[in-house]
């Protein structure tokens, strides 16, 4: 083992709720692939294990050393392939079996954060699935690893590429990280030192002082303590509306993520009753090229703030939100952890007292070929490559972590958001009640963008026929007359 390395700011926190939850699954993250062709086991528990030599973090585990949580490296690390037989199982069992791969507890002190997983109904029919746990990995790092994976797949078994050309695929190694996690680390640490660090945390001292986290009305009261399970809500928005809010960004002078969280912000504004509020955008560090082939958690959440009074209109929503957006990722550095103790609202066993609710956009756009193909978020058909017919294969994850966690993927032509939330809290029908009023204020910041919020109805001519007549007398029956 190295000398012990210290953790980031949003590691510690991550190891504060694995000591508190152990056997917990809700900061279980990974990704799957769906394989219909054979494959070399010899050549995959290679390629598994190569990865160890090229992230430090897969050959990793995480103890505390004199109080102090730690991240010990090994030179070495059993890092292998469980390989599943599943003959017979449907496709349903098949993916049951995926989700629960995913959700099995990681021994961070033991075992390190990494699991890779080969689920195989038969010799061409199978879903390979890698597991990790948020302390040592995000959704950058996940898709890097599989990369790295397949890539290396590919030169121990010679396979081709037949989706994709040679030029956009080189059969070599890429070169190998320029920088480490223990750079990031150092790097954050140095910068909270500076004087700059003073200005970040002044900045969001400021945006949070005297306004409370957005809480949506709970179906239960909330536990003292939080399982922890969750689920997800998905919610497709047309390609006319997609274009209709692209071009509302560009006639207010704003983003599109601007446009969209501000939407949401008036939401939360019309269902809480809150007039100014924090809303939490989880956001990566991953700023600098020198990390941008590390695996690690590179992740952080900013705070937004939504401050309306009765005549604010979706437009004045959106360019406030574009404001702060643009003023936030200047203080992007600022760890989220840290601002909970500096404001003196720490994280509890219940969640956090800042944050409750997220809202997020997330691009698939990337430059490597391999990646495209991916995150191609709806899957698409199989693609070749390295002699493996391939295609994503969907997990869902990241549920519980929150009350409410809002994320928009977006595509050139579509936008998919999903409601992740805690089922302790919310109720189905209550979380699908509120992506459709989502939609409907979507549809009216569309409609008219310079119209106050406070005019947004949420409830439509049907559910309001349900409410009007919610325990009112039936009307008496007429007795038949004989005749």
């Amino acid at each position: 083992m190295t000398d012990p390395q210290q953790l980031s700011h949003a590691q510690q926190a991550l190891w504060f709720l694995y000591r508190l939850a152990p056997d917990a699954a809700v900061y279980n993250t990974g990704c799957a692939l769906t394989v219909r062709s054979a494959v070399d086991l010899p050549a995959l528990r290679a390629a598994v294990e190569a990865l160890a030599e090229r992230h430090d973090m897969l050959r990793s585990v995480f103890h505390e050393v004199d109080g102090q949580a730690v991240r010990l490296v090994g030179e070495r690390h059993p890092l292998g392939l469980e390989v599943r037989e599943l003959p017979g199982t449907d496709p349903e069992g098949l993916a049951a079996a995926a989700r629960a791969a995913l959700r099995e507890p990681f021994r961070l002190e033991r075992d390190g954060a990494f699991r890779f997983v080969l689920l195989r109904r038969g010799e061409t029919d199978a879903v390979l699935l890698m597991a990790g746990h948020h302390i040592g990995t995000d959704a950058t790092s996940n898709w890097l690893i599989v990369r790295d994976l397949l890539h290396g797949y590919r030169r121990l078994t010679g396979g081709g590429a037949d989706g994709l050309t040679t030029d956009d695929l080189a059969p070599t190694a890429p070169p190998p990280p320029k920088g480490s996690y223990a750079d990031h680390v150092a790097k954050e640490r140095t910068v909270l030192d500076s004087p700059r660090g003073a200005r970040m945390e002044q900045y969001w001292h400021r945006v949070c002082a005297d306004a409370a986290p957005a809480e949506l009305p709970t179906d239960r009261p909330r536990p003292a303590s939080s399982s922890r399970a969750g689920a997800t809500h998905h919610l497709d928005l047309a390609d006319g509306r997609v274009e209709a809010l692209r071009e509302l960004a560009r006639s207010s002078g704003v983003s599109l993520f601007s446009v969209l969280l501000g939407t949401f912000q008036s939401l939360l504004h019309r269902r809480t009753r809150q007039n100014g509020f924090l809303v939490g955008c989880p956001t990566t560090t991953r700023m600098s090229p020198v990390v941008r082939e590390v695996v690690g958690n590179f992740v952080n959440t900013l705070v937004f703030r939504g401050d309306f009074d009765p005549g604010t209109t979706f437009r004045q929503a959106a360019e406030a939100a574009d404001r702060q957006v643009k003023a936030g990722l200047g203080g992007a550095a600022y760890p989220f952890e840290l601002l909970t103790r500096t404001v003196n609202r720490p994280r509890t066993g219940a969640g956090s007292s800042l944050c409750r609710i997220t809202f997020n956009l997330v691009g698939t756009a990337t430059p490597e070929p391999l990646l495209r193909l991916l995150l191609d978020a709806d899957g698409g058909r199989p693609a070749e490559f390295a002699g493996l017919t391939i295609a994503p294969f969907e997990l869902p994850q990241a549920e519980g972590q929150l009350d409410l966690a809002v994320s928009v993927r977006q595509s050139a032509s579509s936008l998919a958001v999903d409601f992740r939330y805690d089922v302790d809290l919310f109720d189905p029908a209550t979380v699908e009640r509120f992506a459709g009023h989502f939609l409907r204020a979507v549809d009216a910041a569309l409609a008219d963008p310079d119209a106050p919020v406070a005019r947004l109805r949420l409830v439509d001519d049907a559910e309001l026929a349900g409410l009007m007549g919610f325990g009112a007398e039936p009307a008496p029956r007429r007795r038949a007359r004989r005749g």
